[in-house]
């Protein structure tokens, strides 16, 4: 006898429920690595390997993003709903209403709070410049058109895959597990929730490290503010992700880039 596929009452059963959200989110998620890819392509910055050709080498090296989006997404889908975590897009396909009017109602203070976090994190780095804590750049300065070129990997990249790599996946993991031990009865508390946004904020900061690692040599004074600055706005990111939905800190960490990508802006020009 073959397994029903759909419930009696014609619904999709729980397993088509599951592949219709990994997929969406999935989708999503894409859209941020093919944004990388095209920037590596376009940028230079797609290493150069003897007798290989190039899409071979872009092939691989979106290899490792993709196959860990597909990780986190799988994941997330299956630890967020049980411990109350929320994202709008895997809702609408599994039936919920539409996205817009929950998305526009979190989006001025999501943004907001994420502009915020970008000047505060561009304060602090200026702050942080005299200790020896940022690298001295071993690139060109960058042109206006390299700036604005680099906007689509900030805001799908950053905004989108990141949020479902490290919030979706990571953070409902941990949620899911802390709700567990807690007995996993009643929806997870503050005592579950707060440790699982600042460890997955921790987990984001180091993630930052190889890239710092292509500018110079790793030191102390650098590894610290860089994981710190990084994990500060990954806080903010998780309590939108806790309090709204994925796509809140979606949001969020879009206004981050946007003061980023203006104060970049702000420098080519007055340089």
């Amino acid at each position: 006898m073959t397994r029903r596929l759909t419930a009696s009452d014609g619904r999709p059963n729980r397993r088509q429920r599951y592949v219709r959200r990994v997929g969406a989110l999935f989708g999503v998620g894409l859209l941020g690595v093919a944004a990388l890819g095209v920037t590596l392509a376009v940028s230079g910055l797609l290493p150069a390997v003897p007798e290989t050709s190039p899409l071979v080498v872009l092939a691989l090296s979106l290899l490792t993003p993709t196959v860990l989006l597909g990780v986190a997404v799988l994941v997330g889908t299956r630890a967020a709903d049980p411990v109350g975590l929320r994202s709008l897009v895997a809702e609408r396909v599994d039936g919920g209403g539409p996205v817009w009017p929950e998305l526009a109602a979190a989006a001025p203070r999501a943004l907001g709070a994420g502009v915020v976090v970008g000047f505060l994190l561009a304060a602090l780095d200026v702050t942080f410049s005299p200790l020896g804590a940022v690298p001295a750049a071993a690139t060109p300065r960058p042109t206006l058109v390299d700036v604005l070129s680099s906007a689509p990997v900030r805001f799908l990249y950053g905004g989108l895959t990141e949020e479902l790599l490290l919030r979706w996946g990571l953070m409902s993991a941990l949620v899911w597990v802390g709700w567990r031990a807690a007995g996993g009865v009643s929806r997870p508390g503050r005592d579950v929730v707060w440790p699982a946004i600042v460890l997955t904020a921790l987990v984001f900061g180091i993630g930052h490290l190889p890239a710092l690692a292509g500018l110079g040599p790793l030191t102390f004074a650098t590894v610290i503010r860089t994981v710190l600055l990084n994990a500060l706005g990954g806080v903010v990111y998780g309590w939108f992700f806790w309090r709204y939905h994925l796509e809140a800190a979606m949001l969020a960490h879009a206004g981050t880039h946007v003061a980023f990508l203006f104060l970049s802006v702000l420098v080519v020009v007055l340089a």
